[in-house]
């Protein structure tokens, strides 16, 4: 999806982006997320003294698994976009650090990047089915959520095993 620079600076007026992006490439190599549809955009671009904000907002659904019990959990993401360029020609400084504005020299902008790693940003680092989730047994592997397994749980690490006994009286 490409925004053309000089077109947008010269019209002075805002202009609606919206359609759809397929994330099947994006997560090409994930198997713990799987978009269940496209995502969707609705983005405003507005232009003034050479500054373009893109915002507006990114709908998908996604199936992700649980990282404690590995169980699918579908879910669906509204994102909020907001995205600042400032247009450089040759001989300007390089924005502040601080400031939060990406530098554009060419005539036509990708957002397609800016969405792909804004949705990838907002993902849960470890998404949970539940907050009780209980987990995989990590001994036989019997998903605790659904049933108890016979596996001894209080194993003692070899390093200090020989410090077992260290209060017991003889």
């Amino acid at each position: 999806m490409l925004l053309r620079v000089q077109e947008l600076l010269s019209r002075q007026q805002p202009t609606e982006l919206k359609g759809t992006l397929e994330l099947g490439e994006l997560f090409r190599d994930s198997r713990d997320v799987i978009p269940l549809g496209p995502l969707e955009y609705r983005l405003t671009a507005q232009a003034s003294n050479r500054r373009i904000v893109v915002a507006g907002e990114l709908n998908c659904r996604l199936r992700l698994l649980c990282s404690r019990c590995l169980a699918p959990i579908d879910e669906t993401f509204s994102i909020p976009f907001d995205v600042q360029f400032q247009v450089m020609k040759e001989g300007d400084p390089e924005p502040d650090e601080e400031e939060d504005v990406v530098p554009v020299t060419e005539e036509r902008i990708e957002l397609r990047p800016f969405l792909e790693e804004e949705l990838v940003v907002h993902l849960p680092l470890a998404p949970l089915c539940s907050e009780e989730c209980k987990g995989l047994c990590p001994e036989c592997g019997t998903n605790r959520n659904e049933q108890a397994c016979s596996c001894k749980t209080d194993r003692i690490d070899p390093r200090l095993e020989a410090l077992q006994n260290w209060f017991k009286p003889e």
